[in-house]
């Protein structure tokens, strides 16, 4: 064969590769999981028949189903196990889920059998379930009888907690981050129940300075003051785990987002959607005031909705920060951009002089937002500086957003934003403003309180402290220029996101158009 020939049949050849990869592409599964084997029983000898019994299996697909029912994933077979451990397995026997959707999700095993499936030595019970961790032994019919070891190649942070929490809980992805912390989520493992948990660094707090994080004994009693409050629109908090390093708070899971994805989803709330909304967060906060706790960072991030509908429950959270970080602390890490800020507050530098009326301020700018849908005060408004405009209570006034709103609803703004603390409006009188009084309204929220009321069960507050060294190491407004305004970094409770970043919070700032006659308004309320 010449060289030309010998040239074309190496193309040819190459040519005749290059043809079969692209037909025939290679398929690598995406393996989640694996069970090993293993080889204990009753009598000590082993569970498998010596040439029969698997090695491992790969957990491929959603699903993995263990019985006699040859339709199972895993079918158990006479000449695969003794006879005396066979007679005892049920045709299903047991199932292992994952949502391969969401990766950062658990694998939940739930027993289906009448002689009993088993974790680490627990019996799971016919139709409960439980999440699997990394290391975990699935024990059937007897707890001594172990078929498989559970290793989770999805396996997230479970190593970067203590042991007390991990030994409980499964560490799946993060919802958020600010300036006090990280918030993931978390599931009860017997329970299989969705939590957030907030992770609190100390060092990120106090500067190594004296402080309430560092003293247990503060620790304990804020605890239990969070352990005491129970009302349908608070967050309620399950845990706390104090560290040497950090404090992790396990609170109470809510599935329809913060308040201020509503808002800036839609531009802004009716008026009717946000009376129904609004009377549940005074009834929170007026809640929190009898039991003598300010909130003092109430803003749309920190309240929080069970679900995506309009209709549904408001829950109040991050109440109890302050008190463990701190007031100086608090003031520096949590107002750090003071938007929602009552003007008592910025006088105060620092320092508790103000009492629980500065959380009426905050609840007035909640209330301007959602019925707008922008900021009153901002640094975008060159007037006067931030500082000025709250100090003074002069907010950004709009014609063209707030022409279709009610007279009420205006008078009820500005008896909020008033300066004088002494005639600011009290959440009594907030409750029988005229713009409040709708019987329906009230109805549907005292009805919807009382069911969740009657159906709610507080579990009892448990503190566990560890030692353990830790490696957690647009809407467009017709006819209205808008500028998106970094607010606040994210730091929900919320299932809704996925970022281990901080995101930053944007609300409008409204700007006229031309021609339009618009001014820093006054808030200063006179009868």
């Amino acid at each position: 064969m010449d060289e030309t020939e010998n040239l074309q049949t190496q193309t040819q050849t190459q040519n005749s590769q290059v043809e079969w990869t692209q037909n025939t592409p290679t398929f690598i599964p995406n393996i989640w999981g694996r069970l090993y084997s293993t080889k204990v029983t009753l009598s000590g000898k082993h569970c498998w028949n010596t040439s029969d019994y698997p090695e491992y299996l790969d957990l491929i697909q959603p699903e993995f189903r263990l019985g006699r029912d040859l339709t199972c994933t895993f079918p158990v077979r006479k000449n695969m196990v003794k006879e005396n451990i066979i007679k005892n397995i049920s045709k299903q026997h047991f199932i292992i889920k994952r949502d391969l959707l969401e990766p950062l999700n658990p694998a939940i095993i739930t027993d289906l059998s009448y002689n009993g499936t088993f974790v680490n030595g627990e019996k799971i019970g016919k139709g409960n379930s439980r999440v699997l961790d990394d290391g975990d032994e699935i024990a059937i019919t007897h707890a001594l009888v172990k078929v498989f070891v559970f290793k989770d190649l999805l396996k997230n942070e479970q190593d970067r907690v203590p042991k007390e929490i991990s030994q409980k809980y499964y560490i799946s992805r993060t919802l958020g981050q600010g300036a006090c912390g990280t918030v993931k989520l978390v599931y009860d493992k017997k329970l299989c129940t969705k939590h957030a948990m907030k992770i609190i660094k100390k060092s990120r707090l106090t500067n190594g300075q004296k402080n309430h994080l560092n003293d247990p004994e503060k620790i304990m009693n804020e605890i239990i003051i969070m352990k005491a409050l129970r009302h349908p629109c608070i967050i309620s908090t399950e845990e706390v785990f104090d560290s040497k390093d950090t404090v992790y708070i396990v609170l109470e899971l809510m599935q329809g987002g913060e308040l201020f994805d509503k808002i800036t989803k839609r531009g802004c709330l009716s008026e009717s959607l946000t009376r129904f909304l609004f009377r549940q967060m005074v009834l929170a906060v007026k809640y929190l005031h009898s039991q003598g706790i300010t909130h003092r960072d109430l803003k749309p991030e920190n309240v929080l909705l069970e679900s995506k509908q309009d209709e549904t429950l408001v829950k109040i959270t991050d109440f109890g920060l302050s008190k463990f970080v701190g007031e100086d602390s608090f003031m520096k890490t949590m107002c750090g951009t003071p938007l929602y800020l009552a003007p008592e507050v910025l006088k105060a530098n620092g320092q508790k002089c103000y009492g629980p009326e500065v959380d009426v301020w905050s609840l007035g700018v909640i209330f301007f937002v959602c019925l707008v849908g922008y900021l009153p005060f901002s640094t975008e408004y060159k007037d006067l500086s931030l500082r000025s405009q709250i100090l003074s209570g002069k907010y950004f006034f709009s014609p063209s957003h707030w022409k279709n709103i009610s007279l009420q609803a205006k008078l009820l703004m500005k008896r909020m934003l008033t300066v004088q603390v002494d005639r600011r409006i009290t959440l009594d009188q907030i409750l029988n403003h005229a713009w409040m009084q709708d019987a329906d309204v009230i109805i549907r929220v005292e009805k919807m309180l009382s069911n969740v009321a009657q159906i709610k069960s507080f579990s009892q507050l448990t503190v566990s402290s560890t030692s353990d060294e830790e490696n957690y190491s647009n809407n467009n407004v017709d006819n209205v220029t808008v500028i998106r305004l970094v607010a606040t970094g994210k730091r929900a409770l919320s299932d809704t996101s996925s970022s281990c970043e901080p995101i930053p919070k944007k609300l409008r700032v409204a700007f006229p158009n031309k021609g339009e006659d618009t001014d820093l308004a006054s808030s200063n309320y006179s009868e």
